[in-house]
């Protein structure tokens, strides 16, 4: 059984948590806090909603957040296991508690596309007619490393022949006619890391 402090702005918020808790077998609402303050007893994993946690509440054990308040800064980040809207499912809510007590983290399908979705976007805004893969996003790198033919075919273990069809197919969706130029175009567009 995980035993879960449930920390919230609101006492009735908090016993409405609880109650979708005593649905799951798996988990038991061990105290209620609407203060933010110390429990009772040591909880395996804090549910808190609507306010931040006292520096002393349990150091060391995880959290699963539920807000709908931009993350940024706040001071426990590091403990944060899964970050839910205030509209996730009970379902949801008992599955990251549960990842949470077993060290995982939980991040909702909204938060992978954004974190995924990124460096596609990134590509996109750069004007590129068509992505670069990722193999000659890998190339690109190599080449502002300075490195030849030769050395990157050994560090990616390929051909030499393949090396020159990535370079090839990179020169033509950057638009650059040399490699110093592709080089060039992937600085100016995001694509090479500085």
């Amino acid at each position: 059984m995980i035993r879960v402090l449930i920390i919230a702005a609101s006492v009735v918020f908090a016993r409405g948590l609880a109650s979708l808790l005593a649905e799951d077998d798996r988990l038991e609402a061990i105290d209620i806090r609407s203060d933010g303050g110390a429990a009772s007893a040591h909880p395996d994993v804090i549910l808190a909603s609507g306010m931040a946690l006292d520096e002393n509440t349990f150091d060391a054990v995880p959290v699963v957040l539920l807000s709908d308040e931009p993350f940024d800064g706040w001071d426990h980040a590091g403990r944060v296991r899964a970050w839910l809207p205030l509209s996730a499912a009970p379902n949801e809510i008992a599955a990251a508690i549960v990842a949470a007590n077993e060290g995982l983290t939980v991040i909702t399908p909204a938060q992978s596309e954004a974190m995924f979705e990124a460096p596609r976007m990134t590509q996109r805004a750069t004007g590129l007619s068509e992505p670069l893969s990722p193999r000659e996003s890998q190339v690109l790198r190599m080449l502002a490393e300075g490195l030849g033919n030769k050395e990157i075919a050994w560090q990616l273990g390929i051909s030499d022949h393949t090396v020159k069809f990535h370079v090839a197919s990179i020169l033509g969706k950057l638009g650059a006619s040399t490699r110093t130029e592709a080089v060039a175009v992937g600085l100016r567009r995001g694509l090479v890391p500085i």
